[in-house]
């Protein structure tokens, strides 16, 4: 059986009393050439334990399992837990688990199923959370194959002074290598989502700046962007979280920039770390 056309969803669904749930952001894919072109970029093997996050009625669970040494699967919804436990009952090397991802420390079942990659087509709503975090907690997998919304992808990959620039922007720069693939038209989908999707590649790489503590910089940068349409002296100093006045933020900005009436979307990484240790040197103790 191939669960990835149209015909055979609506049946699926219709066998199990399924309504799929807006709110949890699910849309399942009925497009075939999108799958295959997931599977080409992917290049799973019988050596790979891949991760899936959001199995839905297990559109891409199945092509997964005909690759992969083992998949394992973690699923929010208790219904379609019921779905694809029945649908994959007689493959061994299938693995689910009801959990919100979000929440579940995946790191026991990482380690125990030696999982080296995750592809997955995430929950809408919380795709943007999940993928960062997952880079971000969980080293032991290098390699994420993603489709997300559009808007999200086009986050991830922006650059200063792109209207997609923001602070995830920035920090997916510093933990990961992002390679964006394809665009997915929200009518491959059903049911069919307000957006469009894209694929990604992405890569995750070691933090790697020395004397940096990690969580402040991204505190640092998560406050830059807080006030959006601020200028980067007014965000810093709204915040509250260092010692320094208007005169003092105003030098170390225009030290590294040349203008002090910049704003945060003008700013790349590499900026950021400059402004990270100019504020680090007029307050060696940064609480």
């Amino acid at each position: 059986m191939s669960i990835v056309n149209l015909s055979t969803t609506k049946n699926i669904l219709r066998e199990f009393n399924i309504k799929p749930k807006k709110k949890l952001g699910q849309h399942f894919l009925v497009d075939a050439n999108v799958l295959k072109k997931i599977l080409d970029i992917a290049k799973i093997s019988k050596d790979d334990n891949v991760l899936e996050i959001g199995g839905g009625i297990g559109t891409l669970t199945e092509v997964l399992l005909r690759k992969a040494k083992k998949v394992i699967c973690v699923e929010y919804d208790v219904r379609l837990v019921s779905v694809l436990k029945e649908i994959f009952k007689e493959l061994d090397n299938f693995v689910i688990i009801q959990a919100d991802a979000l929440k579940y420390d995946l790191n026991p079942m990482i380690k125990k199923y030696s999982i080296n990659k995750m592809v997955s087509n995430p929950p809408y709503n919380i795709a943007s959370t999940l993928i960062f975090n997952m880079l971000d907690k969980y080293p032991r997998i290098k390699s994420y194959i993603v489709m997300v919304q559009a808007e999200i992808a086009d986050r991830f990959v922006a650059k200063p002074r792109d209207k997609n620039y923001t602070a995830i922007s920035i920090k997916m720069s510093f933990i990961s290598k992002i390679k964006p693939h394809f665009r997915v038209s929200k009518h491959v989908f059903l049911p069919v989502p307000e957006v469009n999707s894209k694929v990604l590649e992405i890569h995750r790489r070691k933090f790697s700046y020395r004397g940096i503590d990690r969580d402040k910089l991204f505190k640092l940068i998560n406050i830059s962007f807080k006030y959006r349409r601020k200028k980067l002296v007014n965000s810093i100093l709204l915040s509250r979280d260092w010692n320094l006045n208007k005169i003092q933020t105003e030098e170390i900005i225009k030290k590294i920039t040349g203008n002090k009436n910049v704003r945060a979307e003008e700013l790349n990484s590499e900026d950021f770390i400059k402004l990270y240790r100019n504020i680090q040197e007029k307050i060696p103790i940064w609480e």
